[in-house]
């Protein structure tokens, strides 16, 4: 069994070089040959121009280091890290205290444990960034969530109110009718030809069951059409 210092230098070394790095060096030099040709574009128009002042010259550098970082970043995406950022993934989810600290604590925490030298440190950037996406994904997700229970309790108060209007203006039939016509328009042929009705198959069964049957269809947006449409028609406004 590997000691925990091992552990760590082997998760550290565990970093395969880009897949890559053929490529990365082809488009390294194809951003300096286009940077070359923007400048001697440039030095071409400042000595046409009267009076041109060469201080004022631009070469454009900011495109180079823009496309510099693109494929830097290119390059470090294709680096093999799959090892290294399980690991890390394990480690910060079995400790409570890591768990629950801030990206920056995290990060310095692996700082610590790996050598500070240039593996170390490559290391380091790769464990940041699988952390950071982590951390994204979790509150994207918390947000879809929370979005999506928001927007559930709207369409069910939707449909629990649409159809107290229907049963006040007596169109109960009315909507289960409906409701079986739908059914039938969606429904598909399964094995022996049996007649297969789509989910949820539900009909308002009286007053008792408004809501009941508003959790179970509110989640479909034809039915909630159906009985919106109906109240529309029905109940005068």
């Amino acid at each position: 069994m590997r000691n925990h210092d091992e552990k760590v230098r082997d998760m550290t070394e565990s970093v395969l070089p880009s897949t890559r790095r053929k490529a990365a060096r082809q488009e390294r030099r194809r951003v300096h040959k286009r940077q070359r040709a923007r400048q001697r574009d440039l030095l071409v128009v400042a000595r046409r121009t009267a009076g041109h002042d060469d201080r004022d010259a631009d070469f454009r550098e900011g495109i180079r280091r823009q496309e510099i970082t693109q494929m830097v970043w290119g390059r470090r995406a294709a680096d093999k890290v799959g090892p290294l950022t399980r690991w890390a993934s394990v480690q910060v989810g079995r400790d409570e205290v890591l768990r629950d600290a801030p990206l920056t604590e995290q990060v310095d925490y692996f700082a610590r444990l790996v050598p500070d030298n240039t593996i170390g440190r490559h290391a380091v950037q790769h464990i940041e960034s699988d952390l950071r996406h982590a951390a994204d994904r979790e509150r994207w997700l918390a947000r879809r969530a929370e979005w999506s229970a928001d927007q559930r309790r709207r369409h069910r108060e939707q449909v629990s109110e649409d159809v107290d209007g229907i049963l006040a203006a007596g169109c109960h039939r009315e909507l289960n009718d409906a409701l079986r016509a739908g059914y039938r328009a969606r429904a598909t042929v399964g094995e022996g030809g049996a007649v297969i009705l789509p989910r949820p198959n539900r009909l308002l069964l009286g007053a008792h069951d408004v809501d009941d049957f508003a959790d179970a269809v509110a989640g479909y947006g034809w039915i909630r059409d159906v009985v919106h449409t109906l109240r529309l028609v029905r109940v005068p406004q």
